[in-house]
């Protein structure tokens, strides 16, 4: 329950902050933005280590509420348009509301398959730890992870680079007043959420990915948010020439890193915590002397 709270708390303070800093953006006060982003990262982090070692349903109440949130956005009858304030204009036009769903929603996803794997690691340590004490037994090393890290930063890109595909110009028509998208829009709007999921979800099986990814984005974007004439400005624009703009980008970026971090802190916590109650059985069943009951 206070997971949950702490969820919903997060995402309309970090979608503000993150409107805010467009806004900021988009009237050339570009310290103002990158100071707001920083601020995202500030409250997401401690939110990101509390649902790691508490309960990954925090990030799940934070993607749900996101979630409800374009709902009622794509709802609207002017969309974009009829947002009272500018800030959450640029945040409704650019589909950072849906970015940030679908990213925390799989960092849920990913935080809890994260801590079952970080339990079964401790499992074998505690396994290895017994038969390697036995004389003549060669304990069975532990299956290798290799595969899982060298897999999660391309599985990663491949998924962000499918949702810069798909998403801008569906979202672009979904949202514009007057316009009527068709299926195939809201297709490809379900199918970048999709991706999204998916995305953070691979820190379930390596945190890696998330952590190479999530400042790389930062990277990529962060000319185009100091002004054109920074090396690279352009570059951004002519990535995703439909948006969303470099602090949506550097946002998503934030949030992806914050959320790799918080699977290898969920994997430790489950590993310390079946190692723990391994121990603590063995403890009683062995008594204060060693002997068995």
């Amino acid at each position: 329950m206070v997971a949950a709270a702490a969820g919903i708390a997060l995402a309309p303070i970090c979608l503000l902050l993150i409107g805010l800093a467009f806004s900021a953006h988009e009237t050339g006060l570009v310290l103002r933005s990158a100071l707001l982003l920083v601020v995202v990262v500030l409250l997401a982090a401690p939110a990101a280590v509390l649902f790691a070692t508490r309960s990954s349903v925090g990030f799940l109440a934070s993607g749900l509420t996101a979630l409800t949130a374009q709902l009622i956005i794509l709802m609207a009858p002017a969309h974009a348009a009829s947002a009272p304030v500018a800030w959450a204009h640029g945040l409704i036009s650019t589909g950072a509301v849906l970015l940030v769903a679908g990213l925390w929603c799989g960092a849920s996803w990913g935080m809890r398959l994260a801590r079952r794997g970080g339990q079964a690691q401790g499992r074998q340590a505690f396994r290895l730890t017994r038969e390697d004490k036995e004389i003549g037994l060669t304990p069975a090393p532990p299956p290798s992870r290799r595969r899982d890290h060298l897999l999660s930063l391309p599985w990663l890109l491949a998924a962000l680079a499918g949702t810069g595909i798909l998403l801008p110009r569906a979202y672009y028509l979904a949202v514009s007043p007057g316009m009527q998208p068709g299926v195939r829009i809201y297709l490809a709007i379900a199918a970048s959420l999709i991706l999204l999921v998916a995305a953070t979800a691979s820190i379930g099986r390596s945190t890696l990915g998330a952590r190479i990814a999530g400042p790389l984005l930062v990277v990529v974007a962060l000319p185009a948010l100091l002004g054109d004439g920074v090396p690279g400005s352009g570059m951004l624009g002519w990535l995703l020439p439909y948006g969303p703009g470099a602090v949506v980008v550097i946002a998503s970026g934030l949030i992806v890193m914050v959320a790799g971090w918080g699977g290898h802190l969920a994997r430790r916590q489950g590993r310390s915590a079946a190692l723990a109650q391994l121990r603590a059985g063995q403890s009683r069943v062995s008594g204060p002397t060693g002997a068995g009951d």
